[in-house]
Parts: C-alpha cells; sequence; structure tokens
C-alpha cells in the first residue's frame, strides 16, 4: 500500500524523521533516542528543532543507490 505522500517528495534531499521511522517500521520516538545516544549509522542533520535524514545516505544503506 502506497502513502499519498510518498510520490510528491521524491526528489527532496532530506527526508524527515517520521519518514524514516514509517519507512523502517519503528515509532518516530525510537529514531529520536538512537538519534541522541549517536546510535544510528545515519547522521542527522539540525534544521531548528527538528532532524532530517540525507535521503542519498539513506537510500545506500538501503541498497538502492
Amino acid at each position: 500500500m502506497m502513502r499519498e505522500d510518498e510520490g510528491r517528495g521524491a526528489g527532496r534531499l532530506f527526508i524527515s524523521e517520521r519518514e524514516l521511522a514509517w519507512q523502517l517500521g519503528v515509532h518516530p520516538s525510537t529514531l529520536t533516542r538512537l538519534a541522541q545516544q549517536g546510535h544510528l549509522p545515519v547522521e542527522p542533520v539540525h534544521v531548528g528543532h527538528r532532524r532530517v535524514y540525507p535521503r542519498a545516505a539513506v537510500e545506500k544503506l538501503a541498497g538502492g543507490a
């Protein structure tokens, strides 16, 4: 099943923590905790109080790029 907004962000350079959590099948607070502990394999970029993740790095880990 495809989410309604999946096609809209295909060209974006970053994905949100919420989107990454959805893709991984975990709760966003799990990513928050892991990022704060330094246990994520992708370094988040801080934009104000939010963390976003470089799409290229996430796809590289997934084997898509």
